[in-house]
């Protein structure tokens, strides 16, 4: 669903690439997390999925990069806004209607979707996302959780099967980001969505992750199963730091998967 293939990403000016000689291929319906320490290149390389690097940022890109089929250097963002969504930290910031049905249906409405059609796509997403109740809400009395949940939506509803999301619950209160995270599972698991995501709380999203995409200083990016990729990985939550310490194996993702033992000391 999203190959990278020998990309280098250097924006004018910089002294060295931020992204080097990148090949990478997340398949359709994989959670993918990004890590990476600040300034490694993660949101370039978000930015590479979804078409603003290098179209909205400057700045050269060698090598392509696929979504969907679709070559990102013969598309604008506005070319695959019907195949990719984005979803930022702040959703408050993207929304443009009052409520949250009109805001599931602005999307739709660019791209042309017929009425009927439009009226099913809400239907579904607001019972995909657990979010009916909230169908006559204006947007501006949302909680966080239930903004990021209708942000998704609203990429979900105009028909995008990549989700690229860019620090989604790192604003959010625990409870908040959990029903978020659980709602993006259930896109991946019960309808096949591409999921790709940064998100600088790890041990929030670690053990849910297919795959870990390490983004690591001098842009260089290996990928892996995220229980291979911790070993080695530049950040890490601190139950990983304590698993490497003291040699568990598996090495765990999360304090539920720390040994018994440990968790009882």
């Amino acid at each position: 669903m999203i190959r990278f293939e020998h990309v280098s990403v250097r924006y004018t000016g910089a002294d060295r690439p931020t992204l080097t000689n990148v090949d990478l291929h997340i398949p359709e319906g994989e959670f993918a997390l990004v890590t990476g320490r600040t300034g490694a290149g993660k949101s370039t390389l978000l930015g590479a999925a979804t078409g603003h690097v290098p179209h909205f940022t400057g700045g050269q890109l060698a090598g392509r990069v696929l979504v969907a089929g679709r070559d990102t250097r013969g598309h604008r963002p506005r070319d695959l806004a019907d195949a990719v969504g984005v979803v930022r930290q702040d959703p408050l910031a993207g929304f443009v209607a009052d409520t949250v049905e009109a805001e599931l249906a602005y999307g739709m409405e660019q791209l042309g979707v017929p009425p009927r059609t439009m009226r099913t796509r809400v239907e579904a997403t607001l019972d995909l996302l657990g979010i009916a109740d909230l169908r006559g809400r204006a947007l501006r009395s949302l909680s966080g959780g239930q903004a990021q949940r209708v942000a998704i939506g609203s990429v979900l509803a105009a028909g995008a099967r990549v989700l690229v999301l860019d620090e989604p619950t790192s604003a959010l209160d625990p409870t908040s980001a959990e029903e978020v995270l659980a709602a993006l599972l259930r896109l991946v698991h019960d309808s096949g969505v591409t999921v790709l995501v940064a998100e600088h709380r790890l041990e929030r999203v670690l053990a849910l992750a297919d795959r870990l995409i390490v983004v690591d200083d001098g842009g260089r990016v290996r990928a892996g199963t995220p229980p291979a990729m911790m070993r080695t990985a530049p950040l890490a939550p601190p139950v990983v730091e304590l698993g490497r310490l003291l040699g568990w194996e598996p090495l765990p993702l999360s304090v539920r998967h720390a040994p018994r033992a440990a968790t009882e000391t």
